[in-house]
């Protein structure tokens, strides 16, 4: 187990991480919107990178209250529980991004098993029915 000091640095380069790699993604970002302003147009995987930062830049804004107000912070993760996407994308831990992955993964399994039984039972009708 981690000491307290330790983990409070972790903690700290934990966020330091994230913002700057928000900073990256929104200097992406605004070039992209400086090429949609002149007239090009971006492809599917760069218009769905410049709605994720929109929305990461949206997410922000509650976040940064927590960081502004004094001892707000301690309140953080009681927040992260009842909102869990309110973070930026950027600050997910990989063991976070992991266990959305699996979720999502797990969904798009039961909607193929789904859409799967369905279309046998199209079948099935459609048998019975020529039959």
């Amino acid at each position: 187990k981690k000491s307290l000091g330790q983990r409070i640095v972790d903690e700290l380069k934990h966020y330091y991480h994230g913002f700057r790699l928000l900073w990256i993604d929104t200097k992406i970002a605004a070039r992209m919107l400086w090429r949609i302003l002149h007239g090009n147009t971006l492809t599917r995987r760069e218009r769905r990178q410049f709605l994720r930062i929109c929305a990461d830049l949206f997410r922000l804004v509650p976040f940064l209250v927590f960081l502004v107000v004094p001892f707000m912070e301690f309140l953080l993760p009681v927040a992260l529980k009842l909102f869990p996407n309110m973070l930026p994308s950027t600050f997910e831990t990989k063991s976070k991004k992991e266990e959305r992955l699996k979720k999502e993964l797990r969904v798009k399994l039961e909607l193929a098993k789904f859409l799967q039984d369905t279309i046998e039972e199209m079948a099935l009708k459609n048998k019975a029915a020529k039959g």
